[in-house]
């Protein structure tokens, strides 16, 4: 469970935070500021896990309500900026954000579609299929 209670799998919050990245979220400017100050100068970082500072953030990050209305897709890719946040050197070539769970899909109200390409084993997906998101 990731720390804000909002979702089972945190790996999935990180498939929630992608999508809304390109639609200002309330969390944007903190989350850039972290990106500043952690990631843009990783020369120390090569070889360590997810940057500790940024993973406690996006852990604890209550997602808004008005945020979380403005998503209609979901994408389930490793190519995402997010892993690359967390984890700048990330090739995806490990199971490190695979996602387990999507519960807690239900606080994404105008979900329409979810593009499935990589990050989960496609059952994962049943949920969205029963409640009847188009699956792509």
């Amino acid at each position: 469970m990731d720390k804000s209670g909002m979702f089972q799998d945190f790996n999935f919050k990180l498939v929630v935070i992608e999508a809304l990245l390109d639609l200002e979220p309330h969390f944007l400017q903190e989350l850039n500021d972290l990106k500043n100050k952690y990631v843009d100068d990783f020369e120390w970082y090569v070889g360590a896990g997810p940057i500790a500072e940024i993973r406690d953030y996006l852990e604890k990050l209550r997602l808004e309500a008005d945020d979380l209305a403005k998503i209609e897709q979901l994408i389930f890719d490793g190519g995402h900026e997010i892993y690359h946040i967390l984890k700048p050197d990330w090739d995806g070539e490990d199971e490190l954000f695979d996602v387990e769970s999507v519960e807690g899909f239900q606080h994404l109200k105008n979900l329409k579609t979810v593009d499935y390409i990589s990050m989960c084993n496609p059952k994962v997906l049943g949920p969205f299929e029963k409640a009847g998101i188009e699956i792509r």
